[in-house]
């Protein structure tokens, strides 16, 4: 019987498009499923495209004319690492150390930085321009794209994928293309790996600023048309393994923090009265006085969270079943080196790699296993580049790394600087819950009033001793019910409590044992509360777990958060 398609492609992001696209050009009837209204208001980047990539295999092979025709922001003339001191407040002026890593620095040429894998192209770029455009060049190429259609499930015959089921009806072909990011349940659906753990994502969280093009020249020192990548460490990341960005963009700014999911678990119950959400990290950063002059005057434009997978920790090791292929963050093709965050032009590459398996598949009429087998041979300067980025995250994603390496740095190679206390742009007023609210308040959602796709098992949950959704959640899913109010966090709990202790007389250092004692047996006894209405999708409550008490999947006919910069 003839299938519906000869390809369905599940995901229109970078490696999505780049499949479709290069299918399509080549006459091959595929088809381009994208759970949101518009490709691109689900997705999220820091970021930063590279362009320069294997021959072949570069955003120009999958979209001939990118360069004059996609919707690039500002060519990167510039990166650099800022390694930053908590600033010192004493007779009304700030003073901090910095120390700087450029692209020429020593450190760099050994490879620390990650800026000499970046090519000699570079683009800033936001995800809800660059994916449209990339789903309307798979369009004009002749293929189909569906939006509003989330899929559920891998259409399986005798053992084989055979298509995928949506909502509403099951859709046959001959190949299954996985491009559905790193909250994908198709690989774990084809067999491929288990669910993603803490240990093996990044999590990260962004605020978009309006600024215009003049002042963010001035600011930064570019010329017209010109960018800079900043990449921030140091104690300002409050012993959290990772790192903050900052992109400038045509007539914005992206700034956010990159983090290891499973130190900021573990810092925001070690650093109960420290840590509380990601945004504080983010905040703490936009509050420094190196970066708050670059925000003066800016507008907040959008908050978002997105994972991340660890490539080296998630890249498949059989990345193709019987009628089945993976692609992008669904298959782990990312890499983190020293600063460089890069996963696009990986994505594109495999995409494209993904799309020629396929048409020397056709020519057979085979989609076995053995047939789709030479996809994995494709694959190997990927697996290369993974591998290589795995050997450097143990220099440089350690503890020792991000809380003494900066510390030295600073100390040796770092100069002094004094300002005046800078005035946040960012969103430094109130606990997490009204932060967050104004944040989510900035967001376009069209809410699902009839299903959630966050199952919760509330009983099960509230009996944990520890419950890290709380200040993982990036937004206000997920809150603490105690008799003395609600939570969003661990440390406004912690904040709370050391107030009425200090306030019957106590001495700071004994409060602060006793608030922290409380604390956590409050938490042990709190009730959870889940409200899906906020959520940005992000998957992070899945990651945490485990299944039998959260269960995380994708909202259905085009539901959910609508970025307008992603």
């Amino acid at each position: 019987m003839r299938p519906d398609y000869e390809v369905i492609v599940v995901g229109a992001g970078p490696a999505g498009c780049a499949a479709a696209n290069y299918l399509a050009r080549r006459g091959v009837d595929v088809a381009l499923l994208e759970k949101a209204q518009v490709p691109g208001q689900r997705n999220v980047t820091g970021g930063v495209l590279y362009t320069d990539y294997l021959p072949g295999y570069s955003f120009e092979d999958a979209f001939p004319g990118f360069r004059e025709e996609a919707p690039l922001e500002r060519r990167i003339v510039s990166h650099e690492v800022v390694v930053l001191s908590e600033p010192r407040r004493e007779d009304g002026k700030v003073s901090y150390t910095a120390g700087v890593i450029s692209e020429d620095s020593f450190l760099s040429r050994l490879g620390v930085s990650g800026f000499s894998e970046g090519g000699r192209e570079a683009y800033s770029v936001l995800r809800a321009k660059l994916d449209r455009w990339m789903a309307a060049k798979v369009l004009e190429s002749g293929g189909a794209v569906v939006t509003y259609t989330s899929v559920s499930d891998l259409y399986m015959e005798d053992g084989r994928v055979r298509g995928v089921v949506t909502g509403s009806e099951t859709v046959t072909c001959n190949l299954v293309i996985d491009a559905s990011g790193v909250t994908s349940k198709l690989v774990e659906r084809a067999g491929l790996r288990g669910p993603l753990t803490p240990e093996q994502t990044y999590h990260g969280v962004k605020h978009v600023f309006k600024l215009s093009p003049e002042k963010i020249e001035e600011r930064l020192n570019l010329k017209q048309g010109e960018g800079r990548a900043i990449f921030y460490l140091g104690s300002v990341m409050k012993g959290v393994s990772g790192g903050g960005f900052l992109y400038t963009n045509k007539d914005t700014l992206s700034i956010g923090i990159v983090v290891s999911l499973d130190s900021f678990l573990e810092q925001s119950f070690e650093q109960v009265g420290e840590v509380a959400k990601p945004l504080d990290i983010l905040e703490e950063i936009e509050r420094h006085p190196a970066v708050a002059p670059l925000l003066e005057g800016a507008e907040l434009a959008e908050y978002s969270a997105h994972n991340i997978p660890k490539g080296y920790k998630t890249m498949l090791k059989r990345p193709y079943t019987h009628g089945f292929l993976a692609t992008g963050d669904s298959l782990g093709a990312f890499v983190k080196i020293g600063g460089l965050i890069d996963g696009m032009r990986r994505a594109v590459a495999t995409g494209i790699m993904a799309a020629e398996t396929y048409l020397r598949a056709a020519e057979k009429g085979d989609f076995s296993a053995g047939a789709l087998s030479r996809y994995e041979e494709l694959l190997g300067p990927i697996y290369r580049d993974v591998r290589r980025s795995g050997l450097n995250s143990l220099l440089t994603e350690g503890k020792i790394a991000y809380r003494l390496a900066p510390k030295l740095l600073t100390a040796i190679a770092g100069k002094r600087f004094e300002a005046n206390p800078p005035q946040s742009a960012g969103t430094d007023s109130g606990d997490s819950i009204k932060k967050i609210q104004n944040l989510t308040g900035l967001l376009d959602y069209d809410e699902d009033k009839e299903y959630s796709h966050i199952k919760v098992d509330l009983e099960k949950a509230s009996s944990q001793a520890l419950k890290l959704w709380v200040p993982a959640c990036p937004v206000n899913c997920y809150t603490l019910v105690l008799e003395k109010g609600v939570y969003a966090s661990f440390r406004d709990l912690y904040l709370y409590n050391l107030r009425q202790l200090t306030s019957r007389g106590l001495d700071e250092g004994r409060a602060r044992r006793e608030a922290l004692a409380e604390t956590l047996r409050d938490i042990a006894r709190a009730r959870l509360n889940f409200d899906h209405v906020a959520c940005v999708a992000c998957g992070t409550c899945g990651v945490i777990g485990p299944s039998d008490i959260v269960l995380f999947d994708h909202e259905r006919d085009g539901h959910g958060v609508r970025y307008r910069y992603g």
